[in-house]
């Protein structure tokens, strides 16, 4: 049950954090959102694109897809990379807003967040797994 609650929750967050990723993107390329700092197209582009992806692997983990676990290791290994550009960018340019640092900084936690529960909810599955192997060896041994 424990492992079913945690996956449930992280496919629940990544879910609604891909929609608002999406949204609030989406509304600032179509300019009916106007924001007070400078905004770097190519990141907001990028998050976008990624938001709808984290809808897929929302879906993803909601199913419980075998191969779920490298999607979120994919998506959480590019924001750690954009990150750091967003970073590089901000001190060595001023093309990018503190905002977008700052916005950057909650979506590695965020996924980190989502990674961390879905390997705590696949090791405890796989753990329940061989507890249940071994005790129908035991069995199958006493007869």
């Amino acid at each position: 049950m424990k492992k079913n609650l945690l996956r449930i929750i992280a496919a629940i967050i990544t879910i609604i954090f891909s929609i608002l990723t999406t949204v609030e993107g989406s509304k600032v390329l179509l300019g009916v959102s106007v924001q007070d700092y400078t905004v770097f197209t190519p990141l907001l582009i990028y998050n976008v694109i990624i938001g709808i992806v984290g809808l897929f692997v929302g879906a993803a983990i909601w199913v419980n897809h075998k191969k779920v676990i490298a999607s979120i290791k994919i998506v959480l290994i590019m924001h750690s990379a954009v990150f750091v550009i967003v970073i590089a960018l901000y001190f060595l340019s001023n093309e990018v807003a503190m905002h977008s640092v700052q916005a950057m900084t909650v979506r590695v936690l965020v996924w980190l967040v989502i990674f961390i529960l879905v390997w705590k909810s696949n090791k405890s599955e796989i753990h329940n797994k061989n507890n249940v192997e071994q005790i129908s060896k035991g069995y199958s041994d006493e007869k």
